[in-house]
């Protein structure tokens, strides 16, 4: 952990509890997500686990209290941002296509960029076309 990230750390620690205060601090790392998430199958990736670990973080104190966390509650974290991740909504046909044609010219554009500057098209460019060109083939079936 970096020098200023510990001050500001101790800053809101200082301003949340008075200095006579008992208290307890406990620290949820990578890896302990992982472990606590280990019979999660596919096992979270690093994207995943931290994503984990901002929810954590912006948990409110309230519902700390109450609930507490431990493996299940982070289990539980996982479960619901993959729902969420993979969760189907619906939106007009038009809309998307339209969405979807515009997006494609950013893409383009972006690609050019890429190009002028003599560089590779960057894989997130060609990724992200792939990804338009899949909604673009659902939308026709």
């Amino acid at each position: 952990m970096n020098a200023t990230l510990t001050k500001e750390l101790c800053v809101q620690l200082e301003n949340m509890f008075t200095s006579d205060e008992p208290l307890v601090l406990l620290v949820w790392t990578e890896e302990g997500i992982s472990v606590a998430c280990r019979e999660t199958q596919p096992e979270p990736d690093e994207a995943e686990i931290r994503a984990v670990m901002k929810a954590l973080g912006e948990m409110k104190m309230t519902q700390y209290r109450q609930e507490g966390v431990n493996n299940l509650t982070v289990s539980d974290l996982l479960t619901h941002q993959r729902e969420a991740a993979n969760r189907q909504v619906s939106v007009p046909a038009a809309l998307l296509a339209r969405v979807l044609r515009d997006y494609e010219c950013e893409l383009e554009h972006r690609a050019g960029m890429a190009w002028e500057a003599g560089r590779p098209e960057p894989d997130s460019v060609k990724e992200a076309r792939n990804d338009v060109y899949a909604l673009k083939d659902a939308l026709v079936a």
